[in-house]
């Protein structure tokens, strides 16, 4: 009340960020969600004359209204309060905190580089996991898919990683990347530095050819202060049926060729997590890597049923478990109260199954029908779908020249594969002013596209 009486006479001014010093808690310029409403003070020779609140920012310019206009002032003063949305005065978030919140754990959230507009930055939970697009929709491609219950990261393309912390690439136990066009593999650098020292060897999946890439990247840096220390690599190319294995190690000369081994159905890993696959499609006419990650099914106790029973708790639960997992239902398990039961029948009664979710994600692909009907097959009934968006489809033109999908085109994929949640990206810049644009036609071909929250994120759960 007493701010609004003090406002009460204000008058709108505009001030050239340019020539006054900002100070206090002031947002990134480009955050303008983050000045809205924001209270502020004039200052002349670090003296205050008059208070106000900025009411826009436009470029380098703020509006904002003052209590009194004084004739000069050669400083803003930023406060960490703004009007909320019911016009209250309250303490104002720092920007990027918007990251933080419980449907994004904080062994998922990625730096904020304020100076950087690339969009809204999609995460999604598919079971126990949080999959994050860590450079947003207009930057760099790198999907991070964080299995929280393992303490453990799975990446998507390797684009610019400085985002991510260096203890989460100790955490690295797979990469997946498409092709190695430079914004999807320059991230490399950041996680070979990160993980100098004694750690497990680091499996990356690529494309024929991958193994050269990374040896190149790995022999352009001096490492004549390594010793044992250099990080390992095991790098498989994918050929269609089968991989062909290499280890690198920086500091180690070359590539050593480990292994040929099959690859049913494009069968890249299998284990206790999850499974992920891949197909070959073609961007222009180099081939490139789309993938399928399916988690585990999960099986769960029904506690209620264990009460009803009067079973306690118990080693055996982990044995029925196993035993239903590896499907040897016929195996015997004993109950804490002596007697024994088959694995099938107790799972029957005590075990509830979570089926496996699947995420697919791929990008750089051209609009081709033989790229689609491979891309829909693997996408299908996929929980959610992260596929490129890059042009709109007025612009097709730079969509064929370029090797890239239209809005309508991975619309139409989405909606063939019959996908559940879409999350389009990979935009081209061209859209970064207003990638509502970009949103409104692909939903217009698939009404499952998840659409941005806000400037900065896009939140989705999904159903357990």
């Amino acid at each position: 009340r007493l701010w609004d009486e003090y406002l009460n006479q204000a008058v709108e001014i505009d001030i050239k960020a340019s020539e006054i010093k900002l100070t206090g808690t002031p947002p990134p310029l480009d955050a303008e969600e983050h000045w809205q409403g924001r209270q502020v003070a004039l200052l002349r020779k670090g003296k205050p004359i008059t208070m106000g609140e900025i009411v826009r920012v436009e470029k380098d310019k703020f509006y904002a209204r003052i209590a009194k206009i004084p004739e000069t002032f050669d400083q803003l003063l930023c406060r960490d309060a703004s009007r909320n949305r019911q016009g209250w005065l309250a303490s104002e978030k720092r920007a990027g905190s918007v990251f933080i919140d419980s449907r994004v754990p904080p062994d998922t959230v990625p730096y904020l580089v304020p100076a950087k507009r690339e969009g809204p930055r999609p995460v999604v939970r598919i079971g126990d996991a949080t999959a994050v697009l860590v450079n947003g929709v207009f930057g760099d491609p790198l999907l991070h898919l964080r299995l929280h219950n393992r303490k453990r990261s799975l990446l998507f393309d390797l684009g610019e990683g400085g985002r991510l912390p260096a203890r989460l690439a100790h955490q690295v136990t797979d990469v997946f990347i498409s092709h190695a066009h430079f914004d999807h593999i320059s991230g490399f650098l950041w996680l070979m530095r990160s993980r100098i020292g004694n750690l497990p060897s680091c499996r990356l999946f690529g494309p024929p050819g991958l193994a050269d890439h990374i040896a190149g990247l790995i022999s352009g840096i001096h490492w004549d202060r390594i010793g044992d220390w250099g990080p390992k690599f095991t790098v498989s190319e994918f050929h269609g049926e089968c991989l062909s294995v290499y280890a690198l190690q920086a500091g180690r000369a070359g590539k050593t060729q480990l292994k040929e081994q099959p690859s049913p159905r494009g069968l890249l890993l299998d284990d206790a997590a999850c499974t992920v696959r891949a197909e070959i499609l073609l961007h222009g006419s180099i081939p490139v890597l789309a993938y399928s990650l399916e988690l585990a099914a999960k099986l769960n106790v029904r506690k209620e049923r264990l009460k009803t029973r009067n079973l306690a708790p118990g080693p055996w639960l982990g044995e029925l478990k196993k035993y239903f997992a590896a499907g040897e239902l016929q195996a015997m398990i004993e109950l804490p109260d002596g007697s024994a039961a088959a694995a099938e029948e107790l799972a029957a009664e005590l075990i509830r199954i979570t089926p496996a979710q699947k995420l697919v994600y791929a990008t750089d692909i051209a609009d081709t029908g033989a790229n689609r009907e491979k891309l829909t097959t693997l996408a299908r009934e996929s929980q959610f779908f992260f596929c490129e968006a890059s042009f709109l489809t007025a612009d097709k033109q730079y969509a064929d020249l370029s090797g890239h999908l239209t809005t309508s085109a991975c619309g139409e994929i989405a909606l063939a594969a019959g996908v559940a949640n879409l999350v389009p990206f990979h935009f081209s810049r061209r859209y970064e002013k207003d990638p509502l644009q970009l949103y409104d036609e692909v939903k217009s071909s698939c009404g499952r596209v998840v659409l941005p929250k806000s400037a900065e994120i896009i939140s989705v759960e999904s159903f357990n």
